[in-house]
């Protein structure tokens, strides 16, 4: 009777699993004054409980109720991932490691009673539909033992599977604290975008941007994890360890935004002269206080804000470039979850004036409206900007940006004057900038000759006097006298001949 009760109860016993092929050697340890019974299908099974160990003398449980382990035999093992055991489910698998965490050996659970306990619960898990329960001796009648710490157990199973009221999604002020006050502190942060401190709670301290913080509950009680032992001749044996835990997030989302700020230039008339160097603008909060400023070089730009608050803004020009005009304006720009990265765009415009021509042509007093007379306007550096045509009316005219221009007219009507160059200074929009001119005719130098008639050839003959008698009358006294008197008398003759002419 005593070899068959023995018998018995070696083939009730159940063990667990197993590493390495062959790796580990697993014993029948003492018997517990424990006593379980099932009944199925009209079959009573009963048993005697007893500890089974590894060779280093760690516990092990069944995974096969009422099922013979036999010693020596070869395992397999599977060593924290579990998937490869197919023979219970991924639920099973998950309640059974975690039974076998929080029973026996678990905080001050070190008396046999935990042992048993345990693996009568790893039973139910295993065999739910079946009526298996505690006795008071072998074989005996149905008890009620061990209820309180088997909720006990439970109750910590339970409190582990919950996930974290606190993890989740938060909205965050910018630059606030974070504080979750029943962060338990046996949580292990496996990653975090931010510092923490891990005391009366968590604290993320000036939280200015977004971010998450990972973490799992800490299951961290044995220095391995749990490994299941498969043999095909024994039974499957289960060792404990630490259990792999869902990954919990806090995902902090604060609530700040950035205000884009597309500064323009002016490219609407001509100026080398203007300056977009240093158009600088303010962005004011709600209190009017000053937290962002920008200024832009010589080219337009786009300009990001730093990081703000929800909340809203003012941006105003508090300075603009050479030549160009204030804008004094301001601007509201509203930042919120649903406009993060608000967009304004602020332009700027050059100071500009006219350049107007009225243009005449003149002639004996009389001046007409002159058609296509040509200008050249001519910047700084001697550049030619364009080149101006009067209409009919003999209007001409130019919109110029700030600065300095010259005014060259380099055709008009022929026969007449080109005006004068001049200079114009564009510095503000309200002065005058028209000019009348006046091209006169060129007058020609005319000179002035008196016709003399011709006359037939005889009318110009003259009669002379008798040179002869004359000079019989002229004492020859001396020759050279005689011949002057002569020559006079002749000239004086021809001059009074001409005169009557």
């Amino acid at each position: 009777m005593k070899k068959g009760l023995v018998f018995l109860l070696s083939i009730m016993s159940f063990f667990i699993f197993s590493c390495y092929v062959r790796a580990e050697n697993f014993y029948e340890g003492e018997y517990l004054n424990e006593y379980v019974k099932k009944k199925n299908n009209g079959v009573t099974y009963y048993m005697t409980m007893q500890f089974i160990r590894d060779e280093k003398g760690n516990i092990v449980y069944c995974l096969e109720p009422f099922t013979k382990f036999v010693e020596g035999k070869a395992y397999t093992d599977f060593e924290g991932d579990l998937t490869s055991y197919s023979s219970l489910t991924s639920e099973q698998k998950r309640r059974i490691s975690l039974i076998i965490y929080y029973g026996y050996g678990y905080g001050n659970r070190t008396d046999n009673k935990w042992y048993a306990i345990t693996q009568f619960m790893i039973w139910r898990e295993l065999i739910p539909e079946e009526d298996v329960y505690f006795t008071g001796s072998l074989n005996g009648r149905k008890v009620t033992r061990y209820v309180d710490e088997m909720n006990e157990i439970y109750s910590d199973i339970n409190n582990h599977e919950q996930v974290p009221s606190y993890q989740g999604e938060y909205e965050i002020d910018l630059g606030k604290d974070f504080i979750i006050q029943d962060f338990a502190l046996d949580n292990v942060v496996l990653s975090s975008d931010f510092e923490y401190i891990l005391e009366n709670g968590l604290l993320i301290k000036n939280v200015k941007k977004d971010g998450r913080l990972s973490f799992t509950k800490n299951s961290n009680y044995y220095s391995g994890k749990v490994v299941i032992f498969d043999s095909v001749d024994s039974q499957d044996l289960i060792r404990p360890g630490n259990v792999d835990n869902p990954v919990y997030n806090i995902d902090l989302r604060v609530k700040k935004g950035n205000i884009k700020l597309d500064i323009k230039d002016d490219d609407s008339v001509y100026t080398v002269e203007s300056d977009f160097t240093n158009t600088c603008y303010e962005i004011l909060n709600s209190e009017e206080e000053k937290v962002d400023s920008v200024c832009t070089g010589v080219k337009g730009m786009t300009y990001n804000s730093i990081d703000l608050e929800y909340g809203e803004y003012t941006i105003k020009q508090i300075s603009h470039g050479t030549g160009y005009l204030g804008d004094e304006k301001t601007y509201k720009v509203t930042i919120n979850k649903d406009s993060i990265n608000p967009s304004v765009t602020l332009y700027n415009y050059l100071l500009k004036n006219k350049i107007e021509i009225k243009k005449y042509a003149c002639k004996d007093n009389q001046c007409a409206f002159e058609e296509n007379a040509a200008f050249e306007i001519i910047d700084k550096n001697n550049k030619i900007v364009d080149l101006i045509t009067t209409n009919k009316l003999g209007e001409a005219e130019i919109t110029l940006g700030y600065g300095n221009y010259k005014v060259k007219q380099n055709k008009g009507i022929e026969g007449y004057t080109l005006s004068s160059d001049y200079s114009e200074r564009i510095l503000d929009e309200e002065s005058s900038h028209r000019k009348e001119l006046f091209n006169n005719y060129i007058q020609e130098d005319v000179v002035v000759k008196k016709e003399i008639p011709e006359l037939p050839v005889e009318e110009l003959k003259v009669e002379l006097p008798q040179v002869e008698n004359v000079l019989e009358e002229i004492p020859n006294t001396r020759t050279d006298l005689n011949v002057s008197w002569l020559f006079l008398i002749v000239g004086l003759i021809i001059k009074k001949i001409l005169c009557n002419l």
